[in-house]
């Protein structure tokens, strides 16, 4: 990849792809994005470029969708999922739906990432499965939204989750959201279709609400969760999405949906928004990417299943 300036509000973007050399004109990058950082479209442009190594592998082959911003996040944003006709032809897409076709784009290397990033592209949505197999997922997702104010509950439904998954024989992975909670995930080895496991992430979140009644809820209405943190397992469905990790959210700030160690998750002033767009590049630097290891040990959802059976029999 080479980078070179075009006009003063302007970098050209060369990259060798799969498909060939592409240039990506990245326009108007002192647009200002976060006005109350001053944190411009080409500072934006560049973190995704520095985080393409760590986040395009967990992008690949995925159906994506995006939230764009192309005057900044005060000017407000639109949600897009599919492929625009003025997409250049390197960009792959995958066709998916039933009632209703979408072309979602794919984004399988730095190129086609940075390209969207330039379209003001800030949040990027990943469904859990990939073009080979879209009904059957590789990711299990439980996101853990709090009571306004009550991190800490988050924090310790977190390491519940994990010492559970231990048990029933599923590795389990934490992000912030950049939002208000925490997402614990798993790896799977894709042999389970999304019903399968939506019903087994269904009876965990059960279980657990069953053993913390007055702190953990499965109720979908916020008035009916009683300052209860709410075991949202619907991302899990099949067409549902995730906020993709290293993903920007639209916030003051910045602040990243930043994968994070099992013993920062033990640290009392971690917080949802702790890591952002200026600090995260750093941070993968020194530590390193907290999830290089996610695909290491995919679990079985039948295998998690039968032994959540036995533990609760």
């Amino acid at each position: 990849m080479t980078r070179k300036p075009v006009r003063n509000s302007s970098i050209e973007y060369i990259f060798q792809t799969r498909h060939g050399e592409v240039a990506i004109p990245c326009t108007n990058t002192d647009r200002v994005m976060f006005p109350a950082d001053g944190i411009t479209k080409g500072e934006l442009i560049a973190y995704y470029h520095k985080v393409a190594d760590v986040m395009v592998p967990e992008l690949a082959e995925r159906p994506i969708s995006v939230e764009r911003f192309t005057k900044g996040i005060d000017a407000g944003g639109f949600f897009q999922k599919h492929a625009q006709k003025h997409f250049p032809a390197w960009i792959e897409r995958v066709e998916l739906g039933t009632k209703t076709r979408v072309e979602y784009p794919l984004v399988n290397d730095t190129a086609s990432l940075i390209y969207l990033a330039n379209q003001g592209s800030i949040v990027f949505h990943i469904w859990t499965s990939r073009r080979e197999a879209p009904e059957y997922p590789d990711l299990l997702v439980f996101d853990l939204d709090p009571p306004e104010g009550k991190f800490e509950i988050v924090r310790t439904t977190a390491l519940r989750l994990r010492d559970l998954f231990e048990e029933i024989g599923l590795r389990a992975f934490v992000k912030t959201t950049g939002g208000k909670g925490l997402h614990v995930v798993a790896p799977l080895d894709g042999r389970a279709a999304y019903a399968e496991v939506l019903a087994l992430c269904t009876k965990i979140a059960r279980h657990l609400v069953a053993k913390y009644p007055d702190e953990l809820t499965i109720e979908f209405y916020k008035k009916d969760r009683k300052g209860r943190l709410f075991l949202d397992v619907m991302r899990n469905a099949l067409g549902a999405t995730l906020v993709a990790a290293y993903s920007v959210r639209p916030r003051p700030g910045a602040p990243v949906s930043a994968p994070i160690a099992w013993a920062e998750v033990e640290d009392p002033h971690l917080r949802p928004n702790s890591f952002t767009l200026r600090d995260v590049p750093g941070r993968i630097a020194t530590q390193g990417d907290p999830w290089a290891r996610l695909r290491d040990e995919p679990g079985s959802i039948d295998d998690a299943d039968a032994a959540l059976d036995r533990l609760t029999s």
